[in-house]
């Protein structure tokens, strides 16, 4: 079984989904859509009602004309019912400066 970590992406996108409902995570490269729906139930008590999953690819990169590749990430798209939220993502906005 694998074991599935959440990691919250805090980002102006995220933050316009969490308004929308749909939470950002980052997660384990052997994470499925099943064990992250599981894992947001037990962690933040909350209904998905949808998940969906990229793989955002690692860029090539040169380091003292060595080429080498950045890590492959994996984000899940939690979708949550109407009416629940997830409390990481609730974030007062400053105020703005006069």
């Amino acid at each position: 079984m694998t074991i599935v970590t959440l990691k919250p992406v805090i980002t102006e996108k995220s933050m316009n989904l969490a308004a929308r409902g749909v939470y950002m995570f980052d997660i384990n490269p052997a994470a499925n859509k099943p064990l992250v729906a599981k894992a947001v139930k037990d962690q933040f008590k909350v209904d998905t009602t949808q998940v969906r999953i990229s793989i955002i690819k690692g860029k090539v990169k040169k380091f003292k004309g060595v080429v080498g590749q950045r890590t492959n990430k994996k984000r899940a798209y939690v979708t949550v019912k109407k009416g629940q939220k997830i409390s990481v993502f609730d974030i007062k906005e400053e105020e703005e400066k006069k």
